[in-house]
């Protein structure tokens, strides 16, 4: 899992900021160029880089540098490391220091550190500190983008063209490729599993390369014609039954309210708090100012008093392209105030004096 995360001069973070992650949830709040993607995939292509580092016995420095580069460009979508500093904003000199470590395992054994520079793509990029010991936990992330509907031309485009994918999509499509072990599933997975079925009316199936949303008594409906707001949903209940997701692993998940109506979100709400009290790290980014309302006030229960969270505030800082500034804390008021959450409580009151 990741536990701690420091970076400056990379996207839209020219000056160091510090991350320090819970093992339950993690909430990244903030409004539209606040870099919450970016954070999010930067955590991910590290753990996924670690995750599959952790299949080699002794890996050559140099070989896991070109690796970790071209992970960073696959998951980014860039054309070049230069494109991943913050060199717009002043500073073109990228340094990264994450924590990882699987569950059980002592945190100083997994420390990366590695730099690049904007001004020299050639050299490209250089691990000073690589982990003694690799992640060996699975690691998913559901990105904004919803790929079950396009599945069967994203698997045939990717395996003969990968690099021509968003790198992030095509790892999803992998993952959902895996044969469905629905014997295996602990229980509190299956408690998940069946609040997301309620919300679908049904589970999703993979049968000859395709998807399906099984629903009783009625034919499978094939999952273009299922409505936005679930196919994600849909995903992440197919990644569940086929393992992908299981206690130990690493979830990432970008705005999961998107496309649901607000009817649906206290059940996302137990979706959330219930992968997390299964032994899954949630991260996951919003500025839905309803769920974050709803995340807390389930949170504050009695049985969810013990499960670790985290919430990180995004704050764009457009004057004198000073990048993004950061706040974090045990609860969404530690985070101080975040302009897109301003806006909708704003709009309210200005609501309310109507009547």
């Amino acid at each position: 899992m990741i536990r701690e995360l420091e970076v400056s001069g990379f996207t839209v973070f020219p000056e160091k900021v510090f991350f320090s992650f819970a093992p339950g949830i993690n909430v990244v709040v903030g409004g539209n160029d606040s870099g919450k993607s970016h954070l999010l995939k930067l955590c991910y292509s590290l753990t996924k880089w670690s995750a599959e580092g952790g299949k080699k016995s002794l890996p050559d420095r140099w070989a896991e540098e070109h690796r970790l580069r071209k992970d960073l460009m696959r998951v980014f979508a860039s054309r070049n490391l230069s494109a991943l500093t913050a060199q717009n904003r002043g500073n073109g000199l990228a340094n990264v220091r994450a924590v990882m470590a699987s569950p059980g395992t002592p945190e100083n054994l997994g420390q990366l550190r590695f730099r690049f520079h904007s001004n020299d793509e050639e050299a490209g990029l250089s691990i000073e500190e690589m982990p003694k010991r690799f992640l060996d936990i699975p690691v998913a992330f559901l990105t904004a983008r919803e790929v079950f509907a396009i599945f069967p031309s994203f698997v045939q485009l990717g395996a003969k063209f990968p690099e021509a994918l968003d790198g992030a999509c095509w790892d999803l499509c992998r993952a959902l490729e895996r044969p469905a072990r629905e014997g295996e599933m602990e229980r509190p997975l299956i408690q998940v599993r069946k609040i997301l079925w309620n919300i679908l009316a049904g589970k999703a199936i993979l049968r000859d390369g395709r998807f399906y949303l099984s629903r009783p008594g009625q034919k499978l409906m094939e999952m273009s014609l299922v409505a936005e707001g679930f196919k994600r949903l849909g995903m992440l209940d197919y990644l569940i039954a086929n393992r992908t997701v299981r206690g130990g692993s690493v979830l990432f998940w970008d705005e999961p309210e998107m496309n649901l109506n607000a009817i649906h979100l206290p059940m996302l709400g137990k979706v959330l708090i219930g992968l997390a009290q299964a032994g899954v790290q949630m991260v996951l980014s919003t500025h839905s100012l309803f769920l974050l309302r709803e995340l807390t006030i389930q949170l504050a229960e009695m049985t969810n008093e013990t499960l670790s969270r985290r919430f990180f505030g995004l704050n764009a800082q457009h004057e004198h392209a000073r990048g993004v500034s950061v706040s974090s804390g045990d609860s969404l008021d530690d985070i101080g105030p975040i302009e897109s959450l301003e806006a909708e409580i704003a709009q309210a009151d200005r609501y309310l004096k109507l009547s």
